[in-house]
């Protein structure tokens, strides 16, 4: 009795534990690598999928080819709202629209500045969407990035996605959009896309996707753009800055040329200070950087000309990210930094009682004192330039 007992309890685990009751085939579903979302001037939203043509994906010679756009199609509807248009996308396809594999999300200039969030909402809700793809902003339609033919990657949205994970650009995922939506203190910022003519022989071009700024939110709309340069203050201050170069040029009167670095470690600390209810930010960056170029006359074997190329290389960075104040602060008004949510954190009490409802008025006319701290940690095997003779 007790065997059988045992018996009944095995065969309703069994059951219990099969797992196969909502499987989805491979050969049933339409894998999007990448969305598009244009405002059309009637108001309606136009959605387009870059959609992977399965077999087109296998290994180079079996299908497809480097540099080929025949291994993805670009399928667009109109609607009325987001999950209108993808009714009327999957009315004109045989499998089931499936966003599991979706690697990028971008958003055109129209739809952007009157506002993100219906869309955003949309992309939530959705089980299999990917709050970890990256989400890019274009100041023209942003289809016309996905129809574009890259020169190394098999699909435009690949190109993109690759490019952003170099950290050449703000690297914001959808998740991190939506905590900048959601986070007091703070206002979105996310990399901007454009198309850029590349020489292909002497007499033409291809055209490409590359990373060239970033787009600027209060709230959820879009009010402006910020370039590559200034960019790069902007994510120093945000401590975003994992990857890039800082070059200075050295005056005529000490032999001129130029110096570059690449950057191998940085950190930015923020620092609220309260003094008689008046906010102030200390912005503290320690960056570790090596020489790879040299073309000055200068000796970075002397440590008196080595801590004269670190200053340089500080007030570098530190012009960098007042360009960027100056934008965010006068141009735009919106905190794009945080410097908000970092009066709340360290100071809670004074930022719900004084600061949370004027600090749109405040922000602007902050007082931001930003101090940077270069390190040159290798100077590579060579501390002189080969121009140089003992």
């Amino acid at each position: 009795m007790k065997k059988l007992g045992i018996l009944v309890i095995n065969c309703m685990i069994i059951f219990v534990l099969t797992g196969c009751w909502s499987r989805i085939e491979i050969n049933d579903i339409t894998i999007v690598t990448a969305t598009a979302i244009d405002k059309m001037n009637d108001g309606k939203i136009r959605v387009s999928l870059q959609v992977a043509i399965p077999k087109q994906l296998g290994p180079v010679g079996a299908g497809g080819s480097v540099g080929s756009n025949g291994s993805t199609v670009i399928i667009s509807e109109t609607g009325e709202s987001m999950m209108d248009a993808i009714r009327r996308l999957q009315e004109k396809l045989p499998r089931r629209i499936f966003f599991s594999h979706n690697r990028i999300l971008i958003i055109g200039e129209k739809a952007a500045k009157d506002g993100v969030y219906q869309i955003l909402d949309y992309i939530s809700r959705v089980r299999e969407a990917r709050m970890r793809s990256f989400i890019l902003f274009s100041k023209g339609e942003a289809a016309s990035i996905l129809r574009l033919t890259p020169v190394i990657e098999r699909y435009s949205s690949e190109a993109i996605r690759e490019q952003e994970k170099t950290g050449v650009g703000a690297k914001i995922m959808i998740k991190d959009f939506f905590n900048m939506l959601t986070t007091e203190g703070v206002s979105p910022v996310a990399a901007e896309v454009a198309i850029r003519s590349e020489e292909k022989g002497r007499n033409s071009s291809k055209e490409t996707a590359a990373i060239v700024g970033s787009a600027v939110f209060h709230k959820d709309k879009l009010v402006g753009w910020i370039n590559d340069k200034d960019t790069r203050g902007v994510l120093w201050i945000r401590n975003e800055m994992v990857k890039g170069n800082i070059t200075v040029s050295i005056p005529k009167e000490k032999g001129g040329g130029k110096i570059s670095a690449e950057l191998k470690k940085g950190r930015t600390k923020v620092k609220p200070i309260l003094v008689q209810s008046k906010v102030k930010m200390n912005v503290n960056i320690q960056a570790q950087v090596e020489v790879f170029e040299n073309s000055s006359k200068l000796d970075l074997g002397n440590p008196k000309v080595l801590q004269y190329v670190q200053t340089l290389m500080e007030k570098d960075v530190e012009k960098r990210c007042e360009l960027a104040l100056f934008k965010a602060q006068k141009q735009y008004q919106t905190d794009i930094f945080g410097f908000g949510n970092a009066v709340y954190r360290s100071h809670p009490k004074a930022w719900k009682e004084q600061h949370r409802n004027k600090w749109t008025e405040e922000f602007p006319n902050l007082e931001v004192s930003v101090n940077p701290h270069v390190s040159i940690v290798r100077t590579g095997l060579s501390v002189k330039s080969p121009e140089i003779k003992d």
